[in-house]
Protein backbone atom coordinates (compact mmCIF):
# COMPACT_ATOMS: atom_id res chain seq x y z
CA UNK A 1 0.00 0.00 0.00
CA UNK A 2 1.46 3.51 -1.10
CA UNK A 3 1.89 5.55 1.79
CA UNK A 4 2.10 9.80 1.34
CA UNK A 5 5.49 11.09 1.88
CA UNK A 6 5.46 13.42 5.39
CA UNK A 7 6.10 16.96 4.12
CA UNK A 8 9.95 18.20 4.28
CA UNK A 9 10.95 14.61 4.31
CA UNK A 10 13.16 12.96 2.08
CA UNK A 11 10.67 11.27 0.61
CA UNK A 12 8.92 14.49 -0.40
CA UNK A 13 12.33 15.68 -1.43
CA UNK A 14 12.19 12.97 -4.08
CA UNK A 15 9.31 14.23 -5.00
CA UNK A 16 10.38 17.29 -6.15
CA UNK A 17 13.50 16.79 -7.50
CA UNK A 18 12.75 13.64 -9.45
CA UNK A 19 9.65 15.00 -11.57
CA UNK A 20 11.25 18.59 -13.40
CA UNK A 21 13.95 16.71 -14.88
CA UNK A 22 12.13 14.08 -16.27
CA UNK A 23 10.86 15.66 -19.33
CA UNK A 24 12.09 15.05 -22.68
CA UNK A 25 15.94 14.93 -28.75
CA UNK A 26 19.25 15.03 -29.39
CA UNK A 27 19.94 18.06 -28.46
CA UNK A 28 22.21 17.55 -24.91
CA UNK A 29 24.04 14.57 -26.89
CA UNK A 30 24.90 16.69 -29.92
CA UNK A 31 25.85 19.85 -27.84
CA UNK A 32 28.16 18.01 -26.28
CA UNK A 33 26.38 17.36 -22.54
CA UNK A 34 26.71 13.90 -22.43
CA UNK A 35 30.22 12.03 -22.96
CA UNK A 36 29.53 8.75 -24.34
CA UNK A 37 32.30 7.06 -22.51
CA UNK A 38 30.78 8.26 -19.24
CA UNK A 39 26.99 9.38 -19.29
CA UNK A 40 24.19 8.27 -21.90
CA UNK A 41 20.85 8.82 -22.28
CA UNK A 42 20.22 5.09 -21.44
CA UNK A 43 21.91 5.47 -18.37
CA UNK A 44 19.62 7.95 -17.39
CA UNK A 45 16.96 5.14 -18.42
CA UNK A 46 18.57 3.07 -15.94
CA UNK A 47 17.83 5.56 -13.09
CA UNK A 48 14.77 6.43 -13.59
CA UNK A 49 14.00 2.64 -13.32
CA UNK A 50 16.11 2.24 -10.49
CA UNK A 51 13.88 5.74 -9.33
CA UNK A 52 10.72 3.49 -9.99
CA UNK A 53 9.14 4.19 -13.61
CA UNK A 54 7.78 0.52 -14.07
CA UNK A 55 7.92 0.94 -18.01
CA UNK A 56 4.87 -1.18 -19.29
CA UNK A 57 4.36 2.13 -21.69
CA UNK A 58 4.32 4.84 -19.29
CA UNK A 59 6.32 8.11 -18.90
CA UNK A 60 9.47 7.98 -16.76
CA UNK A 61 8.18 10.22 -14.76
CA UNK A 62 4.91 11.93 -14.57
CA UNK A 63 3.61 8.79 -15.34
CA UNK A 64 0.06 9.50 -13.46
CA UNK A 65 -2.22 12.16 -15.51
CA UNK A 66 -5.10 13.07 -17.75
CA UNK A 67 -5.32 15.28 -20.57
CA UNK A 68 -7.76 18.54 -21.04
CA UNK A 69 -8.59 20.65 -24.24
CA UNK A 70 -9.45 24.22 -24.82
CA UNK A 71 -7.77 27.35 -26.20
CA UNK A 72 -5.06 29.92 -25.61
CA UNK A 73 -5.89 33.75 -26.31
CA UNK A 74 -2.80 35.79 -26.78
CA UNK A 75 -2.66 39.47 -24.84
CA UNK A 76 -1.69 42.68 -26.71
CA UNK A 77 1.69 42.73 -23.98
CA UNK A 78 2.70 39.12 -25.28
CA UNK A 79 2.72 40.03 -28.92
CA UNK A 80 4.58 43.22 -27.68
CA UNK A 81 7.58 41.20 -26.29
CA UNK A 82 7.73 38.24 -29.06
CA UNK A 83 7.25 38.24 -32.37
CA UNK A 84 5.83 34.74 -32.39
CA UNK A 85 2.41 33.97 -34.81
CA UNK A 86 1.48 32.33 -31.20
CA UNK A 87 0.71 35.40 -29.57
CA UNK A 88 -0.90 37.11 -33.42
CA UNK A 89 -3.92 34.47 -32.99
CA UNK A 90 -7.09 34.19 -31.22
CA UNK A 91 -8.24 30.85 -29.59
CA UNK A 92 -5.61 28.85 -30.53
CA UNK A 93 -6.21 24.93 -29.80
CA UNK A 94 -4.35 23.76 -26.65
CA UNK A 95 -3.68 20.50 -25.49
CA UNK A 96 -2.70 19.74 -21.96
CA UNK A 97 -1.68 17.02 -19.31
CA UNK A 98 -2.34 17.28 -15.84
CA UNK A 99 -0.39 14.96 -13.44
CA UNK A 100 1.79 13.82 -10.93
CA UNK A 101 5.43 14.30 -10.79
CA UNK A 102 6.70 10.81 -9.71
CA UNK A 103 7.68 8.12 -11.97
CA UNK A 104 4.42 5.73 -10.51
CA UNK A 105 1.33 5.28 -13.05
CA UNK A 106 -0.91 3.86 -10.48
CA UNK A 107 0.04 6.17 -7.13
CA UNK A 108 -3.02 7.98 -4.97
CA UNK A 109 -3.09 11.29 -5.22
CA UNK A 110 -2.39 12.81 -2.16
CA UNK A 111 -1.64 16.21 -0.94
CA UNK A 112 2.00 15.74 -0.54
CA UNK A 113 3.10 14.98 -4.35
CA UNK A 114 4.35 17.47 -6.52
CA UNK A 115 2.22 18.16 -9.67
CA UNK A 116 2.63 19.24 -13.19
CA UNK A 117 0.95 20.87 -16.33
CA UNK A 118 2.41 19.92 -19.67
CA UNK A 119 1.16 22.14 -22.48
CA UNK A 120 0.75 21.93 -26.66
CA UNK A 121 -0.35 25.13 -28.05
CA UNK A 122 -0.72 25.72 -32.07
CA UNK A 123 -1.32 28.57 -34.55
CA UNK A 124 -2.85 28.27 -37.45
CA UNK A 125 0.43 28.86 -39.78
CA UNK A 126 1.55 25.80 -37.93
CA UNK A 127 3.77 27.93 -35.01
CA UNK A 128 4.02 25.02 -32.32
CA UNK A 129 4.64 26.01 -28.45
CA UNK A 130 5.24 23.39 -25.47
CA UNK A 131 5.65 23.96 -22.45
CA UNK A 132 6.49 21.72 -19.25
CA UNK A 133 5.59 23.37 -15.85
CA UNK A 134 5.45 22.01 -12.26
CA UNK A 135 4.41 23.31 -9.19
CA UNK A 136 7.80 23.72 -7.18
CA UNK A 137 9.04 27.42 -7.04
CA UNK A 138 12.69 26.25 -7.92
CA UNK A 139 14.99 23.25 -9.67
CA UNK A 140 16.96 21.28 -7.37
CA UNK A 141 19.59 20.59 -10.07
CA UNK A 142 21.54 23.19 -11.60
CA UNK A 143 22.90 21.32 -14.33
CA UNK A 144 23.58 17.54 -15.58
CA UNK A 145 26.39 16.59 -13.01
CA UNK A 146 24.10 17.13 -10.33
CA UNK A 147 21.04 15.77 -12.30
CA UNK A 148 22.65 12.43 -12.50
CA UNK A 149 24.02 12.37 -9.30
CA UNK A 150 20.69 12.94 -7.98
CA UNK A 151 19.14 9.61 -9.95
CA UNK A 152 21.67 7.18 -8.04
CA UNK A 153 20.41 8.96 -4.79
CA UNK A 154 16.98 8.37 -5.83
CA UNK A 155 17.28 4.67 -6.03
CA UNK A 156 14.29 2.98 -4.47
CA UNK A 157 14.87 0.73 -1.59
CA UNK A 158 13.34 -2.54 -2.73
CA UNK A 159 11.52 -2.73 0.70
CA UNK A 160 10.37 0.46 1.69
CA UNK A 161 9.79 1.40 -2.50
CA UNK A 162 11.25 4.95 -1.00
CA UNK A 163 14.77 6.47 -1.68
CA UNK A 164 17.07 6.38 1.06
CA UNK A 165 16.73 9.20 3.32
CA UNK A 166 20.35 9.35 4.02
CA UNK A 167 21.59 9.49 0.33
CA UNK A 168 19.04 12.28 -0.67
CA UNK A 169 20.12 14.41 2.33
CA UNK A 170 23.61 13.66 1.24
CA UNK A 171 23.14 14.90 -2.16
CA UNK A 172 21.98 18.07 -0.68
CA UNK A 173 23.99 18.30 1.82
CA UNK A 174 27.13 18.08 -0.93
CA UNK A 175 25.64 20.67 -2.80
CA UNK A 176 25.37 24.34 -0.89
CA UNK A 177 24.55 25.73 -4.20
CA UNK A 178 21.08 24.62 -3.83
CA UNK A 179 20.25 24.87 -0.22
CA UNK A 180 17.89 27.92 -1.53
CA UNK A 181 15.88 25.41 -3.75
CA UNK A 182 15.19 23.09 -1.12
CA UNK A 183 14.33 25.80 1.66
CA UNK A 184 11.87 26.62 -1.06
CA UNK A 185 10.35 23.54 -2.24
CA UNK A 186 10.06 22.45 1.75
CA UNK A 187 8.36 26.07 2.20
CA UNK A 188 6.06 25.68 -0.66
CA UNK A 189 2.59 25.14 0.37
CA UNK A 190 0.74 23.14 -1.64
CA UNK A 191 -3.11 23.64 -2.99
CA UNK A 192 -6.43 21.80 -2.32
CA UNK A 193 -6.57 20.56 -6.40
CA UNK A 194 -5.38 20.84 -9.60
CA UNK A 195 -7.71 23.62 -10.45
CA UNK A 196 -6.29 26.06 -8.18
CA UNK A 197 -2.59 25.49 -8.46
CA UNK A 198 0.40 27.76 -10.47
CA UNK A 199 2.80 25.82 -12.43
CA UNK A 200 6.67 27.44 -13.25
CA UNK A 201 8.64 26.48 -16.12
CA UNK A 202 11.64 26.55 -14.01
CA UNK A 203 14.26 27.14 -16.98
CA UNK A 204 14.48 30.41 -19.02
CA UNK A 205 13.84 31.51 -22.27
CA UNK A 206 14.52 34.26 -24.65
CA UNK A 207 12.18 36.32 -26.30
CA UNK A 208 12.62 38.20 -29.50
CA UNK A 209 10.32 40.80 -30.56
CA UNK A 210 9.30 42.56 -34.10
CA UNK A 211 12.76 44.55 -33.66
CA UNK A 212 14.99 41.88 -33.01
CA UNK A 213 14.77 42.70 -29.29
CA UNK A 214 15.34 39.76 -26.55
CA UNK A 215 14.24 39.67 -23.22
CA UNK A 216 14.95 36.66 -21.01
CA UNK A 217 12.05 35.09 -19.37
CA UNK A 218 10.46 32.51 -16.90
CA UNK A 219 7.33 31.36 -17.65
CA UNK A 220 4.50 30.54 -14.63
CA UNK A 221 0.83 29.77 -15.41
CA UNK A 222 -1.19 30.80 -12.83
CA UNK A 223 -5.26 29.91 -11.44
CA UNK A 224 -7.13 32.34 -11.60
CA UNK A 225 -9.60 29.96 -9.48
CA UNK A 226 -9.05 30.70 -5.67
CA UNK A 227 -6.43 29.71 -3.64
CA UNK A 228 -7.67 26.83 -1.01
CA UNK A 229 -5.00 25.01 1.11
CA UNK A 230 -4.23 21.35 1.04
CA UNK A 231 -4.73 20.84 4.58
CA UNK A 232 -7.87 19.33 5.17
CA UNK A 233 -8.46 18.94 1.25
CA UNK A 234 -7.64 15.31 0.73
CA UNK A 235 -10.03 12.20 0.01
CA UNK A 236 -10.23 8.52 0.07
CA UNK A 237 -10.80 8.45 -4.00
CA UNK A 238 -7.38 7.06 -5.18
CA UNK A 239 -8.28 9.70 -8.00
CA UNK A 240 -9.54 12.71 -6.44
CA UNK A 241 -7.77 15.14 -7.89
CA UNK A 242 -8.13 14.22 -11.33
CA UNK A 243 -12.41 13.83 -10.89
CA UNK A 244 -12.67 16.66 -8.91
CA UNK A 245 -10.87 18.55 -12.49
CA UNK A 246 -13.52 17.23 -14.12
CA UNK A 247 -16.42 17.61 -11.80
CA UNK A 248 -15.32 21.25 -12.02
CA UNK A 249 -14.80 21.54 -16.30
CA UNK A 250 -18.30 19.30 -16.36
CA UNK A 251 -19.51 22.91 -14.40
CA UNK A 252 -17.64 25.51 -16.18
CA UNK A 253 -14.37 26.52 -17.99
CA UNK A 254 -11.18 27.02 -16.22
CA UNK A 255 -8.27 29.54 -17.03
CA UNK A 256 -4.63 29.76 -16.31
CA UNK A 257 -3.04 33.21 -16.94
CA UNK A 258 0.79 32.33 -18.67
CA UNK A 259 2.52 35.26 -16.76
CA UNK A 260 6.37 36.03 -17.73
CA UNK A 261 8.71 36.83 -15.06
CA UNK A 262 11.36 39.04 -16.78
CA UNK A 263 14.70 39.12 -16.13
CA UNK A 264 17.19 41.81 -15.07
CA UNK A 265 20.64 42.61 -15.76
CA UNK A 266 21.44 40.69 -12.17
CA UNK A 267 19.08 37.21 -12.27
CA UNK A 268 20.58 34.46 -13.00
CA UNK A 269 19.06 33.60 -16.41
CA UNK A 270 21.13 30.15 -17.26
CA UNK A 271 20.79 28.95 -13.37
CA UNK A 272 17.07 27.08 -12.68
CA UNK A 273 18.40 26.48 -9.34
CA UNK A 274 18.73 30.27 -7.91
CA UNK A 275 15.87 32.52 -7.68
CA UNK A 276 15.06 35.79 -9.79
CA UNK A 277 14.56 39.35 -7.62
CA UNK A 278 10.70 39.16 -6.52
CA UNK A 279 10.79 42.20 -7.85
CA UNK A 280 11.08 41.56 -11.52
CA UNK A 281 8.24 42.69 -14.04
CA UNK A 282 5.43 40.15 -14.44
CA UNK A 283 3.93 40.52 -17.91
CA UNK A 284 0.37 38.35 -18.72
CA UNK A 285 1.30 36.98 -22.27
CA UNK A 286 -2.13 35.04 -22.57
CA UNK A 287 -4.81 33.05 -21.07
CA UNK A 288 -5.20 29.28 -21.77
CA UNK A 289 -8.69 28.31 -21.15
CA UNK A 290 -9.79 24.33 -20.36
CA UNK A 291 -13.57 23.42 -21.17
CA UNK A 292 -13.25 19.34 -21.65
CA UNK A 293 -11.04 16.70 -19.98
CA UNK A 294 -10.36 13.12 -21.09
CA UNK A 295 -8.93 10.05 -19.76
CA UNK A 296 -4.90 9.35 -21.41
CA UNK A 297 -5.98 6.48 -23.11
CA UNK A 298 -8.60 8.20 -25.22
CA UNK A 299 -6.65 11.29 -26.20
CA UNK A 300 -3.14 12.24 -28.43
CA UNK A 301 -2.33 13.76 -25.00
CA UNK A 302 -1.43 10.45 -23.49
CA UNK A 303 1.56 9.98 -26.54
CA UNK A 304 2.73 13.59 -26.85
CA UNK A 305 6.41 14.64 -26.31
CA UNK A 306 5.91 17.76 -24.33
CA UNK A 307 9.81 18.70 -25.58
CA UNK A 308 10.07 22.34 -23.70
CA UNK A 309 12.73 22.74 -26.35
CA UNK A 310 9.92 22.64 -29.16
CA UNK A 311 9.29 26.74 -29.99
CA UNK A 312 8.32 28.67 -32.37
CA UNK A 313 10.03 31.75 -33.75
CA UNK A 314 10.35 34.45 -31.62
CA UNK A 315 10.47 31.88 -28.57
CA UNK A 316 14.20 30.50 -28.36
CA UNK A 317 16.03 28.65 -25.26
CA UNK A 318 18.47 30.45 -22.99
CA UNK A 319 21.95 28.66 -21.91
CA UNK A 320 20.03 26.63 -19.49
CA UNK A 321 22.12 23.12 -19.56
CA UNK A 322 18.73 21.22 -18.25
CA UNK A 323 16.77 22.35 -21.15
CA UNK A 324 18.82 20.29 -23.39
CA UNK A 325 18.81 17.57 -20.99
CA UNK A 326 15.07 17.79 -20.40
CA UNK A 327 14.73 17.33 -24.28
CA UNK A 328 17.40 14.79 -24.84
CA UNK A 329 15.19 12.39 -21.54
CA UNK A 330 12.20 13.31 -22.98
CA UNK A 331 12.44 11.29 -26.42
CA UNK A 332 14.85 8.97 -25.16
CA UNK A 333 11.46 8.20 -22.61
CA UNK A 334 9.01 8.70 -25.59
CA UNK A 335 11.58 6.23 -27.86
CA UNK A 336 11.32 3.55 -24.98
CA UNK A 337 7.73 3.88 -24.20
CA UNK A 338 6.61 3.89 -27.52
CA UNK A 339 8.09 0.27 -27.90
CA UNK A 340 6.06 -0.73 -24.72
CA UNK A 341 2.84 -2.61 -24.53
CA UNK A 342 0.57 0.22 -22.59
CA UNK A 343 -0.95 -0.60 -19.43
CA UNK A 344 -4.51 1.08 -18.60
CA UNK A 345 -3.97 4.55 -16.86
CA UNK A 346 -5.18 5.07 -13.20
CA UNK A 347 -7.62 7.92 -14.52
CA UNK A 348 -9.86 5.35 -16.67
CA UNK A 349 -12.21 7.31 -19.38
CA UNK A 350 -15.20 5.23 -17.07
CA UNK A 351 -13.59 7.97 -14.22
CA UNK A 352 -13.97 11.48 -16.73
CA UNK A 353 -17.56 9.84 -17.37
CA UNK A 354 -18.62 9.25 -13.89
CA UNK A 355 -16.15 11.90 -11.79
CA UNK A 356 -18.18 10.82 -8.32
CA UNK A 357 -15.87 10.51 -5.47
CA UNK A 358 -15.72 7.25 -3.46
CA UNK A 359 -15.74 7.52 -0.25
CA UNK A 360 -14.60 3.54 1.02
CA UNK A 361 -11.22 4.33 0.23
CA UNK A 362 -11.38 1.62 -2.27
CA UNK A 363 -12.01 3.44 -5.20
CA UNK A 364 -10.45 4.43 -8.41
Amino acid sequence: MAHSPRKGSPARWAAVILPPLCLGGLLAWTAGAFSPSAISPAHFMQRFHNAGAPGDGFRRAHAKGMCATGWFDPSPEGQALSRSGIFKGKHLPVMGRFSLAPPLPYLPDNPAVARSLSLQIRSSTGDDWRLALVDVPLQSMRDVADAYAFFGAAKLNPTTQKPDPAAVQAYAAQRPWLKTAFEQAKAHQQTSDLTNDTYNSLDSFILTDSTGKKTAVRWAVVAQEPFSPAEGSGANDKNYLFKRLVQTLNQRPLRWDIVATIAREEDPVNDPSQPWDEADQKVTVGTVTFTKASSEDESPCGSMVFDPTILPDGIGVSGDPLLALRSTVYMRSYATRSAEHKAPSMVTPGDVTNPTLTTDGKGQ
